[in-house]
């Protein structure tokens, strides 16, 4: 139903442009700083019309990008920390404490590389 308001909306409003440039078709100079050209004000309607629609196009799917690549980052952020849960992480600190209880005897190494790490 969206889709057919838009078609709805674009026929009548290339239905207006169409009607004023029937009536404005005298030629108008058009200055671009460097040079002056007379070009029909027909001409001049229908270009700055798709430009404009370019123009609006080129920034919807801009946006639409952003938030498509924003909701793919959260996305996968949020899978990444439901996979992780408070019981499945490791650190060092837990893994040096399963080493102590598994070893009658403490390690020099480990002891020292401990207390580089504090």
């Amino acid at each position: 139903m969206k889709k057919q308001w838009s078609m709805v909306g674009a026929i009548i409003l290339f239905l207006g442009v169409a009607i004023l440039s029937v009536l404005n078709v005298d030629p108008v100079p058009v200055n671009f700083g460097f040079a002056v050209v007379e070009w029909p004000l027909i001409v001049i309607i229908f270009v700055s019309v798709l430009l404009g629609a370019l123009i609006a196009t080129l920034l919807s799917t801009y946006k639409a990008f952003k938030d498509q690549r924003k909701n793919k980052h959260k996305n996968s952020t949020d899978k990444t920390d439901a996979s992780e849960g408070p019981g499945l992480r490791t650190t060092r600190s837990d893994k040096s404490a399963k080493d102590k209880l598994n070893s009658d005897e403490p390690d020099s190494k480990s002891k020292s590389q401990d207390d580089d790490l504090v």
